[in-house]
């Protein structure tokens, strides 16, 4: 057989193998009992330590940083603006 025409084949079957087994799956759950919600994402993500003890005791999660990026940004911005707003003006 040609390259290609087994590279299909190979795809097609892996892929019918992959459909079969979640449908199966999907059936094998209908009867039984919903499953424990899943847990909340945790703080620790390492089972010994707090991220604070990894990564120091000034550690913020990614989105407090960002929003503290922005308001010290918007800060400075407004503090620009202000400073302009006072500068004198010439008028012709």
């Amino acid at each position: 057989m040609e390259s290609m025409t087994l590279l299909t084949v190979a795809v097609a079957l892996i892929g019918s193998i992959h459909i079969a087994e979640r449908v199966a799956s999907v059936f094998a759950a209908k009867g039984k009992v919903e499953a424990a919600p899943a847990a909340t994402k945790r703080n620790a993500w390492y089972c010994f330590f707090k991220m604070s003890s990894l990564l120091g005791p000034d550690w913020k999660p990614l989105e407090e940083r960002e929003r503290d990026q922005n308001k010290m940004r918007n800060t400075r911005r407004d503090e620009r603006r202000q400073q302009q707003a006072r500068r004198p003006r010439l008028y012709a």
